[in-house]
């Protein structure tokens, strides 16, 4: 999720290939589709058929684009009533996806109290089947959420507000905070600093996260119910661009391909090694990544979404995703 500040105008509307630590120049990147003014892009999903899933904090719809085609449209999935936008959206079992909704302030990144509720959507069905599983009523934001590994009713979501992960049963609608750590806290109140964890993905064993404030990525075993079993592991800190970590996902070599502010996608090796693909034309506050499915192609693209930039009359601008095959970088 975006830390709030006021971005400069870029007047150019042309990719600048840039170099990286290493002599590797960045590979093109792609402009997929861009959303009209005040559209601000939180989340991203990709379904089997390579369509990808946008969710936003600041409209309440969810939205579908086919990327392979040449010009990509984006229609409306599904317009959600009384609330103001969507975080999270994670796959449960094939071609069914859970997300959050809420009534949020974007300033401060937070949801009212009560606001939050788990939604499920089913594209098993024509049209998808649009199901409300359970408000959560004492949380203030649910940010990324991750389905736990073999266990499709349960996910786990991150609450960047107090350092902690809930568990919430689809079936039972039971939820509570799962378990906490000091990796996952947030520095203080101030935008920007108060987002603790944020991005994460459940894969395996561990519980991958990144956390915005304290500008970490790392790692916490769970168990098959994805409760928490060890302790957390630091695998980097400070991004070589001194921006801050979002959400992310992982390839094959367990590599984080990681959204980062203002304007990066780094690519953090296990070791804790980073790469940097830096873009100020089209990376635009990037809040998530995710590969795609599909096709070999598909699967080595990497789709970012942009959270936007603001205007100096605070007109929030160029939310959108972006593409770039990930082959050789």
């Amino acid at each position: 999720m975006l830390k709030f500040s006021i971005c400069a105008i870029l007047a150019s509307s042309f990719a600048i290939a840039n170099p990286v630590p290493g002599g590797v120049t960045n590979p093109p990147i792609r402009n997929v589709y861009t959303f009209p003014i005040n559209h601000f892009i939180e989340n991203i999903a990709i379904r089997s058929n390579s369509k990808l899933l946008l969710t936003s904090l600041s409209v309440p719809s969810l939205w579908s684009i086919d990327p392979t085609e040449a010009t990509p449209t984006a229609p409306v999935i599904h317009t959600f009533a009384n609330v103001t936008g969507l975080s999270g959206i994670t796959e449960t079992t094939p071609d069914v996806f859970a997300l959050i909704t809420g009534t949020w302030d974007l300033p401060t990144t937070r949801a009212a109290l009560g606001s939050l509720t788990v939604w499920t959507v089913n594209f098993n069905s024509n049209p998808p089947v649009i199901k409300n599983v359970t408000s959560i009523v004492n949380s203030t934001i649910f940010n990324a959420i991750t389905t736990v590994p073999g266990k499709p009713h349960l996910i786990l979501a991150a609450d960047s507000a107090i350092g902690a992960v809930w568990k919430v049963n689809l079936i039972t609608r039971r939820y509570d905070i799962a378990f906490s750590d000091p990796l996952f806290q947030r520095v203080s109140d101030t935008p920007g600093e108060n987002l603790g964890i944020n991005g994460m993905l459940a894969k395996g064993n561990y519980l991958y996260f990144a956390n915005s404030a304290q500008n970490i990525y790392g790692r916490v075993k769970i168990n098959a119910f994805g409760d928490k079993i060890g302790a957390a592991e630091l695998i980097s800190t400070d991004p070589i661009v001194g921006g801050h970590y979002d959400d992310f996902d992982l390839d094959a070599g367990k590599n984080a391909w990681i959204a980062t502010h203002p304007n990066h996608v780094v690519k953090v090796r296990p070791d804790g090694s980073q790469k940097l693909l830096q873009n100020t034309t089209l990376l635009k506050n990037p809040t998530a990544a995710e590969f795609g499915r599909g096709s070999a192609k598909e699967r080595r693209t990497l789709y970012v979404t942009n959270g936007g930039e603001f205007t100096p009359t605070f007109d929030l601008i160029n939310g959108g995703v972006v593409s770039f095959d990930t082959a050789g970088f």
